[in-house]
């Protein structure tokens, strides 16, 4: 199955190509095609490309030595994955695994390394991916790290809203991956969505969220435990 130029185009990675570029792309690519619960590559596996979300949710994770799942991202439409694995010696650092039915484009490495080395664009687009991926990953260090489980929720809750463009949404992970995303436990996630919910910082009803005050979230974010300025 290939993708048509207005299908590449669409994907962020490749929104600013030219005509050409976005041929020499096409040339490459390959679409890969899921369903919930598979698993796209094991830690540790060789690297076979760069992948980009088309339709569905990709989690990636990794297993603690007892076995438990921690989530380091949840991947979503229009998002890339695998970035630095390509560059890096060794396989894969993580596990990918579709949380629903889902469709990615990859770009195979050895083919996707010599489009870089002739296409100057294509490269800087690359790394311009590559450092939101840090930027996302340094800022989860520092919550993990620094901020306790009602800050990390605040700003979750914060930049699934500028992601979404809207301050109420569906949850499309469950609590426990949520929990694992943030770093806790469902129990302790539980506890801190009761506490924002009886502030009347959030309104939570099943998988419906909705913020309810934004400035107060901002300032749980920051580190301010009740909110107050």
């Amino acid at each position: 199955m290939s993708l048509t130029p207005e299908e590449l185009r669409a994907v962020p990675l490749f929104a600013g190509l030219d005509h050409r570029q976005i041929e020499r792309v096409r040339s490459i690519v390959r679409v890969v095609e899921v369903s919930r619960r598979d698993v796209l590559f094991r830690e540790g596996e060789p690297v076979e490309g760069i992948y980009v979300l088309l339709e569905g949710r990709i989690k990636l994770y990794r297993l603690s030595p007892d076995g438990r799942e921690h989530i380091l991202h949840v991947v979503r439409p229009g998002q890339t994955f695998a970035e630095a694995a390509v560059f890096m010696a060794g396989g894969y650092p993580a596990y990918a695994e579709a949380l629903q039915k889902s469709r990615a484009v990859l770009l195979p490495k050895r083919r996707l390394l010599e489009l870089l080395r002739e296409e100057p664009d294509i490269s800087l687009a690359i790394i311009v991916s590559l450092s939101r991926y840090l930027k996302q990953f340094a800022d989860r260090i520092e919550d993990l790290s620094l901020k306790d489980v009602s800050a990390r929720l605040a700003r979750w809750f914060l930049q699934t809203s500028q992601e979404k463009g809207r301050d109420f949404w569906d949850l499309d992970i469950t609590k426990a991956e949520l929990a694992s995303q943030l770093g806790t436990v469902g129990e302790t996630l539980s506890r801190t969505l009761r506490k924002f919910r009886e502030a009347g910082w959030v309104d939570v009803k099943g998988r419906f969220v909705k913020i309810l005050d934004r400035e107060k979230l901002e300032a749980v974010a920051q580190g301010e435990e009740n909110g107050s300025r």
